[in-house]
């Protein structure tokens, strides 16, 4: 991102580690085979959502085609070249401060799609405003709801010298909502009760947000923290770490792309990764790969059991070994930065990237946690399970383009055995069989100013219903089946793979158990303004884990218009779905084809059974990136 801010010193002072530098300029190409990437990398949003930006903020490429380089091994474009004559040295940055600051509004309409969200009936894929739910006589009731949100994230980058550096992610404010800490809160998290005013009467000002007082989040969180070393073989790299990985349908780091080069400001999760790795160019090829150790899973630590391990708080260990879920990956890559890639294009060249990434996890035993409680001993007993897990998962990628056309794939299989589930309910043993995958043509037209294309993708489902059925969210998918199933098979899209705005991003959660076709446009009417328009049609895979028993989820429509200048990116988007009978509530009388789950009804005597209505969506967002 442009416009870093910079503390500086000279470059003089450290020309005796100039000798470095064509050391560090080779071994930092390797790194863009690694899986991680720099802070905040993520990919970029589909049309029909939030704000994406050039992380150069912007800039032209200057015009004519660039002439290909030579190709010494491990060089990337970005490598820094030998400074330049004394008195037209630039100073060295030490620390530099990259990040945004965003504010985004959310419009939400129908989303319930006319049902209750009361598990006694059944559910419904959006909650409804309290409202809806008061006794009070004549209480309102309304069909939408609104609120307003802000995110400061900063991404500052400590470099010890050319080649060793010190990353950090921490955002302020994360995700906070717009009026939610007003003063007069209590530590019970309420109004103060002891004079009673009357809601919001005496409120001037807000507070900063607590954890357990005012709110559930804290006024900053440090997301990540890793270091880098160039060493004479490789990029070495440890800490929590983004983990990205081609199109990002399951490995997704919630920020920049360093495919596309596009920043996602609208990324909400992220993934990071307790990891060591190294990275190299294998000799003689332009292959890059990366070997890494991650811990996954630690499960209980000292700091948890504070009563029993007094003293030891200042240095917390993990209790045990053999419940920890232990990670290797593997990744061998042919990868171009987004302008290498587009360079070739212009010179009329075929362009091509591809990899895999390849991770193994196990688990040799586990902890049934039910009961515990941060800070009381935990007495193992019968709560230490054998779990005998492990998966493989082979995630292959591939990007070309030639002339105004681009293609993108990737696809991903989660293949292994969970040899005890006792402890779920379940007898003997699981097998582990998930897929996904996404392919993306798209066409350039009119200098690049034009994009048509078309994107569809899948993920496998399983045959269980949600618990409850109606409540369609990710968050209560029944992923460990039931009694007499022996295959797990939902599969689940990372959460900032943002395909639409309204089906799969806020009524599902993420891509799961579906087929999807996805026809899109955008233009650029100028350098500041464009827009992009998409439709989204979607199916299940196995109709009978839909609410509906139903083939198809629906058909939703996002239009985009935005601006943006600079560090400055400002946009609106409209969305509409309309449902099909995958999202209804069939009837429960046996001669209406109802399977007779019960629906319930509602206070008033309604019932929760019928088909789904439409739902709408406006969305605005603000960005400063800096």
């Amino acid at each position: 991102m442009p416009n870093s801010l910079v503390l500086s010193m000279p470059y003089s002072t450290i020309r005796t580690l100039l000798a470095r530098v064509g050391i560090a300029g080779i071994l930092l190409g390797a790194a863009v085979a690694d899986a991680q990437v720099t802070p905040g990398m993520g990919p970029g949003m589909g049309p029909g959502g939030g704000p994406q930006q050039p992380a150069n903020g912007n800039e032209e490429k200057k015009e004519g085609v660039a002439e290909a380089a030579p190709k010494q091994a491990g060089l990337l474009p970005t490598t820094p070249a030998l400074p330049t004559a004394k008195g037209r040295r630039k100073k060295w940055k030490l620390v530099e401060l990259d990040g945004y600051y965003r504010l985004r509004t959310d419009w939400f309409r129908n989303f319930n799609l006319g049902f209750f969200d009361d598990p006694g009936s059944g559910g419904s894929p959006f909650p409804r405003a309290l409202g809806c739910t008061s006794t009070a006589l004549n209480h309102p009731c309304d069909d939408s709801v609104s609120s307003a949100n802000m995110r400061l994230r900063l991404e500052p980058t400590i470099n010890l010298d050319e080649g060793t550096s010190v990353h950090i992610q921490a955002d302020a404010l994360d995700n906070l909502v717009l009026g939610s800490t007003p003063s007069g809160i209590d530590n019970s998290g309420v109004y103060n009760t002891t004079n009673k005013p009357p809601v919001g009467a005496f409120t001037s000002s807000q507070t900063a947000p607590v954890r357990g007082v005012n709110g559930t989040l804290d006024s900053i969180t440090v997301k990540r923290a890793w270091g880098e070393i160039a060493l004479p073989l490789g990029i070495l790299k440890f800490g929590r770490m983004p983990n990205q990985w081609g199109m990002g349908i399951y490995y997704n780091a919630g920020g920049m792309d360093p495919v596309s080069g596009v920043y996602n400001y609208d990324a909400d999760y992220g993934d990071s990764v307790d990891r060591v790795s190294f990275s190299t160019l294998i000799p003689g090829t332009n292959l890059r790969a990366m070997v890494a150790m991650d811990w996954d899973t630690t499960r209980l630590i000292s700091s948890q059991q504070t009563s029993t391990n007094i003293g030891h708080e200042g240095h917390p260990y993990d209790l045990d070994d053999s419940d920890d879920t232990n990670g290797w990956v593997g990744v061998i890559s042919r990868m171009d930065t987004a302008q290498e890639f587009q360079d070739t294009v212009d010179r009329g060249e075929l362009a091509l990237n591809y990899g895999i990434y390849f991770e193994y996890k196990t688990q040799s035993w586990d902890d049934d946690l039910t009961g515990f409680t941060p800070g009381v001993p935990f007495a193992p007993g019968t709560h230490y399970v054998p779990r005998n897990m492990k998966t493989y998962s082979p995630d292959v990628w591939l990007k070309l383009g030639y002339g105004p056309i681009v293609f993108e794939a990737e696809a991903i299989a989660q293949l292994g055995s969970v040899g005890n589930l006792d402890d779920a309910g379940l007898a003997g043993e699981a097998d582990i069989r998930k897929f996904g995958g996404v392919g993306r043509l798209t066409y350039y037209g009119l200098e690049r100013k034009l994009k048509i294309g078309l994107e569809s993708g899948f993920a496998s489902g399983d045959q269980w219903d949600n618990n409850p059925q109606g409540n369609t969210n990710i968050a209560y998918a029944n992923q460990l089946g039931g009694p007499g199933d022996t295959t797990l098979s939902q599969f689940i899209f990372n959460k900032d793979y943002i395909v639409d705005m309204i089906l799969w991003r806020n009524l599902e959660g993420a891509v799961n158990n579906a087929a999807y076709g996805k026809p899109f446009l955008s233009y650029e009417i100028t350098k500041s303004i464009g827009f992009k328009v998409s439709n989204i049609t979607s199916f299940a895979l196995v109709p009978v884990a839909t609410p509906g028993n139903g083939v198809a989820y629906g058909t939703e429509f996002n239009i985009d218009v935005h601006y943006q200048s600079g560090g400055l990116y400002a946009g609106i988007a409209y969305g509409i779905l309309f449902p099909f009978g995958a999202m209804a509530h069939p009837a429960d009388a046996a001669d209406q084809g109802g399977k007779g789950f019960g629906w319930g009804t509602d206070a008033n005597g309604n019932s929760n059974s019928g088909d789904p209505g439409t739902a709408h969506c406006i969305q605005t967002r603000l960005v400063l990136s800096f």
